[in-house]
């Protein structure tokens, strides 16, 4: 893969790492989320992330096929 995709993979990777964390902490301590009212936080942030983090990705690949540009035979 070019250069140019390393840095926002590595952040997307980063990224999509910190909100699996996230949300597995939230499923282990439920008791305490929910004690503290943040289970819905925990819930919307696993619902955005699984629509957002995709998008990224692919955004990401589909810059990079436009940037590279077509091939010459």
């Amino acid at each position: 893969m070019n250069n140019a995709v390393r840095l926002p993979y590595k952040i997307g990777y980063a990224v999509t790492l910190v909100w699996l964390v996230w949300i597995v902490y939230g499923y282990v301590n439920y008791d305490a989320m929910a004690d503290r009212g943040q289970v819905s936080i925990v819930l919307l942030s696993a619902v955005i992330g699984m629509i957002l983090l995709p998008i990224y990705f692919i955004s990401v690949l589909l810059f990079y096929v436009y940037k590279r540009g077509p091939k010459k035979k």
